[in-house]
């Protein structure tokens, strides 16, 4: 199967759905279609519905509630793995929007026809297997809009990913593989000891990064799957309880009482 630059999710509700410490490994667009969500962004509430994207950079935590209105809650997601070409990144991080300091904007896109043409083109073509150069053309023409309408930046912050970010992009394409520390140091060149230094400094850990993939994958597995053991065993998990237990410590609900939302 083609490696694929943009993954699209989809998410369901029936009734409120509180979650917190939710990891935005990459760069991601939620479209709420119904419901909204209720988002704590610098401890201020916001309300995101049909009408605004929630842009997120890559290595945010995120703390919700996906709320339902007279119909059951869904949302869309696409999350990009490559980043758009970085002369196009030096132009927003020299413009007015992004010297406002990006990092503190609400992330918040209205929805234009042109934006939602985009995201629809690339939510199917995520399902087509296309190959690797015709995703980019595609991808790179959802960037172009994004920055004509002055809003890349929200998306994109900075040039260069931190190696957190650069580490979750990596173990959320298996997520279930047994990973260790030693085996993932090689894949980025540098030994086991240099990668738990460049993690610390940024206030994270191996074992902290791969749980929050897994646990976000376990959440996108439960929109189709009811069954806690073969969802904790895709997510590398040989025990229910551990599973259970660290789906609650990230998140703060059981998996039990997130599949009773569904």
């Amino acid at each position: 199967m083609t490696k694929t630059l943009v993954q699209a999710g989809q998410f369901r509700g029936v009734t409120s759905q509180p979650l917190r410490n939710v990891l935005i490994y990459a760069p991601t667009i939620i479209w709420v279609n119904r419901g909204y969500k209720k988002l704590w962004w610098q401890d201020n509430p916001r309300h995101y519905a049909q009408e605004d994207w929630l842009v997120v950079p890559a290595s945010h935590s995120l703390t919700f509630v996906n709320e339902p209105a007279q119909t059951t809650f869904y949302s869309r997601t696409l999350t990009f793995l490559e980043s758009p070409p970085s002369e196009w990144l030096e132009d927003v991080s020299s413009s007015a929007a992004s010297a406002s300091n990006a990092v503190n904007s609400e992330p918040r896109v209205s929805v234009t026809p042109q934006l939602a043409y985009c995201f629809e083109t690339l939510y199917e073509m995520a399902e087509k297997n296309l190959s690797i150069e015709t995703q980019r053309q595609f991808m790179h023409g959802f960037y172009a809009e994004l920055k004509a309408a002055g809003s890349l930046h929200l998306l994109f912050p900075s040039k260069e990913g931190s190696v957190r970010e650069r580490l979750a992009s990596y173990l959320s394409l298996n997520p279930g593989d047994p990973h260790s520390i030693d085996t993932v140091a090689t894949h980025f060149s540098m030994s086991p000891a240099t990668l738990k230094r460049k993690l610390a400094s940024e206030e994270t850990s191996f074992r902290q990064v791969l749980t929050n993939i897994r646990m976000v994958y376990a959440l996108s597995l439960m929109q189709k799957s009811r069954t806690q053991l073969n969802i904790a065993l895709a997510c590398g998990y040989q025990s229910e309880v551990r599973f259970a237990s660290r789906f609650k410590d990230v998140f703060g609900l059981t998996p039990k009482q997130y599949v009773q939302t569904l």
